[in-house]
């Protein structure tokens, strides 16, 4: 992909009325509009694909490691920051308090996730291999520092990542150790890491001059907002659910909306590229159709007995549902993806499942207990 710019707006001479208009010049495939205003664009669309990203767990929330009341503690993305570059000092590895170089660096894994007491339960999945790079390009800039990665597991699942990181740990001299930070505080002008080795049993103690955090991911903001308005269940930790796990991961159960990367689950690059690639196959797919299909098992009203109450509207997830000229409900089987929720809310039993009738999954049940006595079978009918 080629390179993106950011536009320095106080700089820009294209902002003010005497203007150059010489990016306009260079630009050949004309993607410069200087006179654009900001509007809303509103558009029909056969499918929605769902990449909300996610954001880093609040690190106010981890008070025991001194976040923001010690400026020598500071996350990965800050770090990744330092080392880039093009970041603020050009490439380099400085303390924020002092500009020193830091001597001793340790970082800290599973701040705030696999914590289900306090924090979050799941892991994050990323943590481990990105410690390990940001401790691999610590040690090359700093070659006389000393890196220390806690963490709870190694879990690098993935094609060379297990080799990845032996390399750190033998050609680097990263030291690896399995441990729990309880607590961070300033010692003059270090910080004290506390915390156990859950290997020995013992005490761990470290002087460090720099503290880097690994924060737990979690879904970005507004994403529950945007599943509410879009009908999408999300999973118990907020990210947004597919249909099967194996089966079917970057579809949801609205029809047309696919969801990838970190909008579902905690994922690296590779694994969200191939998931965004699933979608975008799934999409165009459905899109690129001569006919669109749609599963038989759609609920049915039965206008003789619907007594037009309207309990079962404002049930139904998908809106397939509403009263008609008759004052009876009518259901829009494009729409209706057949979860039965509006069956189980109608009080006259006027909705029943196409294909999943009352009548049928009895019939079922007398096929599965047809070696049984008659008795069994009766029981069954009442359950």
């Amino acid at each position: 992909m080629p390179s993106t710019y950011t536009l320095d707006a106080d700089a820009c001479l294209g902002l003010v009325p005497q203007r150059c208009d010489e990016c306009l010049k260079a630009c050949e495939q004309d993607a410069i509009d200087i006179d654009m205003q900001p509007e809303i664009v509103e558009e029909d669309v056969g499918a929605i694909i769902l990449a909300t990203g996610y954001d880093l767990y609040p690190i106010e929330k981890m008070a025991e490691y001194g976040y923001g009341k010690h400026e020598d503690v500071i996350d990965g993305l800050q770090l990744e920051q330092l080392i880039n570059p093009s970041g603020p000092i050009g490439g380099g590895v400085r303390r924020p308090s002092d500009g020193k170089v830091p001597k001793h660096v340790v970082f800290v894994q599973c701040v705030g996730s696999r914590d289900p007491e306090l924090h979050k339960s799941y892991c994050s999945k990323i943590c481990c291999m990105y410690m390990t790079k940001l401790a691999t390009l610590y040690k090359k800039i700093v070659p006389d520092g000393h890196a220390y990665v806690l963490y709870i597991d190694i879990r690098a699942a993935g094609k060379d990542y297990e080799e990845f990181v032996q390399r750190a740990m033998e050609e680097s001299h990263v030291l690896y150790i399995r441990g729990k930070v309880s607590k961070i505080f300033r010692e003059k002008d270090k910080l004290m890491v506390w915390g156990a080795d859950t290997l020995t049993g013992k005490k761990i103690e470290i002087a460090a001059d720099m503290v880097v955090l690994a924060m737990a991911i979690v879904p970005s903001e507004g994403t529950a907002e945007l599943a509410k308005s879009l009908r999408i269940s999300t999973g118990p930790d907020g990210f947004l659910k597919e249909v099967h796990p194996k089966l079917r991961p970057v579809e949801t159960l609205t029809a047309g909306m696919y969801i990838a990367g970190a909008s579902q689950a905690p994922k690296d690059i590779p694994e969200t590229v191939a998931h965004a690639g699933g979608a975008a196959s799934k999409a165009i797919g459905l899109v690129s159709a001569p006919e669109l299909e749609h599963a038989p098992t759609v609920v049915n009203i039965d206008e003789l007995i619907c007594s037009g109450c309207g309990i079962c509207i404002p049930q139904c997830p998908y809106n397939a549902l509403k009263l008609n000229g008759k004052d009876v409900a009518e259901v829009n089987e494009v729409i209706c993806e057949g979860c039965g929720v509006c069956s189980a809310a109608c009080p006259s039993g006027a909705i029943q499942l196409k294909n999943l009738t009352d009548e049928q999954i009895f019939k079922m049940v007398e096929g599965g207990l047809s070696t049984t006595t008659k008795g069994g079978i009766e029981y069954a009918r009442k359950i």
